[in-house]
């Protein structure tokens, strides 16, 4: 049998280098998410169905409402507390409702956290830009996975789907336990305006088990209603280690990512007839998150 020459082994090994450099390169535009941010809500509809849902806590921007939410869950605050006001498209939002007693028999009080609204832009960071001239600041983009908005010299977390806030009422400083989770069309009219701490980054689908309120009443759901309900809220590293999802999320300088993005503005599939100006939304696009396994 004749054996390849020596040009044939050096087109194979060019090859077999371009393959395995190409995997390198493509497995370096994911990163792992530590089980440090990440906190596993275990969630019940009022037929009993239950579901996982998974956040990631955004501590580089607002750490004094991502510690007290770490805080109570460690302090199992949130076990067996409904959601008591879920409006369908909008707002699904847990904790202790008015007049209701806490699980534990116990009262539960905690301070007001300070507004966490906005901050000084960061040159360090790890950003992307995304759109200038966006409708409600002057660019946005993504730092560290989150999508934000900036403007003037500051920057904020935008409220785009599943994203997550800590409710409060009229006094900006008035956030203490209950939080909320945006669905449907993105709320970007609270930007600026609420503690957002986190985001729902696996698992999203479970919140479709959770009855809603009617839309006259502000989706309130009373004691005597079908309501859904936190049947438990772990951090990871709480869980044991065959109970935590090895969860990545895409790095968005990475050249996929950035290809992707230039497809979305050139919308270049033959079935757009209008290709659209080349902007983009941010909140329809999000920072992909997969499971290690899947790579």
């Amino acid at each position: 049998m004749a054996l390849p020459s020596q040009r044939l082994l050096k087109l194979w090994s060019g090859a077999l280098l371009l393959g395995i450099s190409q995997l390198v390169q493509a497995d370096s535009a994911w990163q792992d998410i530590s089980q440090q941010q990440l906190v596993y809500l275990q969630v019940s509809g009022a037929d009993g169905q239950e579901g996982t849902v998974v956040l990631q806590l955004a501590d580089a921007f607002t750490p004094l409402t991502s510690a007290r939410f770490r805080q109570l869950v460690q302090q199992r605050f949130y076990d067996g507390l409904p959601f008591y006001r879920v409006i369908d498209q909008f707002v699904l939002q847990a904790g202790l409702p008015e007049g209701e007693l806490h699980p534990s028999q116990k009262p539960q009080l905690y301070p007001a956290l300070p507004a966490e609204f906005s901050w000084p832009i960061r040159p360090s960071d790890r950003y992307t830009q995304v759109q200038q001239s966006d409708l409600l600041a002057d660019e946005t983009g993504f730092n560290q996975g989150f999508a934000v908005g900036r403007a003037q010299g500051r920057e904020w977390l935008l409220h785009c789907p599943n994203v997550v806030n800590m409710a409060r009422d009229a006094n900006p400083a008035s956030a203490t336990t209950d939080f909320a989770i945006m669905q449907g069309q993105a709320p970007r009219h609270l930007d600026q305006n609420m503690n957002v701490f986190a985001r729902v980054i696996w698992g999203s689908e479970n919140l479709n088990l959770l009855p809603r309120g009617e839309k006259a009443s502000g989706g309130i759901l009373s004691a005597q209603q079908r309501r859904g309900s936190i049947l438990s809220a772990r951090l990871g590293t709480e869980l044991p280690v065959a109970q935590q999802l090895p969860l990545q999320q895409q790095l968005t300088n990475s050249v996929d990512f950035q290809q992707m993005l230039q497809r979305r503005r050139e919308r270049a599939d033959e079935f757009y007839q209008y290709k659209g100006n080349g902007k983009l939304d941010i909140c329809y696009l999000g920072a992909p998150v997969r499971l290690k396994s899947e790579q």
